[in-house]
């Protein structure tokens, strides 16, 4: 208004900041996070959604309320805890979902299976135990949170065949 000059453009009024909430707030689907082929993860992997690993992963692996696909050319030495498991690669650990868990016929699985349905396609390569329990089963099981199944024993370094 006062000492303005003619040749100075207007500048619209700032917009007011809004926070964006995550896609997960808002009930959106996002995109899982992808550990790339070239990628090697030592130690514990926690977050707060989907995972794809495409890469290696020797740990653990806990995500309870999100979905973890290994692809084929995932490689993964650990237990992992997930709502939907689906493994297209090679897995080397126990497997528990409180959802579904999903060999598929690319897959070399060495493990203990724990979920209320469990799918093994045709050509699959698995050595383990399979348990079947609904979820208000496995909250009053005292041993649900457990990954070691009693009596069964996984040893890593025991090479899988396949047909």
């Amino acid at each position: 208004m006062w000492n303005k000059r003619e040749d100075e453009p207007i500048r619209p009024a700032a917009a007011p900041f809004v926070a964006a909430l995550p896609p997960a707030a808002t009930g959106e689907r996002r995109e899982p996070a992808v550990l790339g082929a070239s990628i090697s993860i030592v130690g514990d992997v926690t977050g707060a959604e989907d995972l794809t690993i495409l890469g290696k992963v020797e740990g653990k692996i806990a995500l309870p309320k999100h979905g973890v696909t290994v692809g084929q050319s995932g490689r993964v030495t650990a237990d992992i805890q997930a709502k939907v498991v689906s493994v297209a690669g090679e897995v080397r650990g126990n497997l528990a979902a409180s959802e579904q868990i999903v060999i598929r016929k690319t897959a070399t699985m060495l493990g203990n299976l724990t979920a209320p349905r469990v799918g093994l396609e045709d050509g699959c390569c698995f050595r383990g135990s399979v348990e079947m329990e609904s979820q208000e089963k496995a909250a009053t099981t005292p041993t649900a949170g457990s990954f070691d199944a009693p009596g069964v024993k996984v040893k890593p370094d025991t090479p899988l065949v396949r047909p």
